[in-house]
């Protein structure tokens, strides 16, 4: 009796051990099934195949981060190069800018000397036509005289337009 009880106890054992492809959960028996079925080998080649992939994965992404890093290192120079470019065309604006307020100024300084020239001239042709009506209303005496401060204004007068000519250049 006492085998009967052994022999039950064995195939209720065998039967409550339910078999499995898992060797975490497959106990002694799923070990065995899963060996002889070849359950075992195939899960080790399926995992080796993911593996294969994994690394596939890793050498595509090794290789993406190496071209970002070089793209990267491109842009930052490229960045470089533009912030000095930039701040080049800046110092260059400054400086023309200066120019441009000195041309002004000088501008100005040359309008004012033309102005004051136009001015010495109008003076100067009304004194000259002043002396022509002296001289041909007949001063005895003078036409000498008139004559030789007509030919100074005269002069003079050329020398301020050929300046006022100049500086409207």
């Amino acid at each position: 009796m006492h085998t009967r009880i052994a022999i039950l106890s064995t195939v209720l054992l065998a039967s409550g051990c339910a078999t499995t492809d898992d060797p975490h959960q497959g106990g002694f028996f799923g070990g065995i099934h899963g060996l002889s079925s070849g359950a075992y080998e195939q899960r080790l080649e399926d995992r080796e195949v993911r593996l294969q992939k994994l690394k596939e994965i890793q050498k595509k992404l090794r290789s993406e981060q190496s071209d970002l890093s070089s793209e990267k290192a491109y842009k930052q120079q490229k960045v470089k190069n533009l912030r000095k470019r930039v701040a080049k065309l800046d110092r260059e604006t400054r400086s023309l800018l200066r120019d441009v307020r000195s041309k002004r100024s000088q501008l100005a300084g040359e309008k004012a000397k033309q102005a004051q020239l136009e001015r010495d001239i109008g003076r100067l042709q009304q004194h000259i036509t002043r002396l022509e009506q002296q001289a041909s209303a007949g001063a005895p005496g003078k036409e000498k005289e008139l004559e030789a401060e007509r030919a100074r204004l005269e002069e003079e007068y050329r020398l301020l337009l050929d300046l006022s000519l100049q500086l409207g250049k």
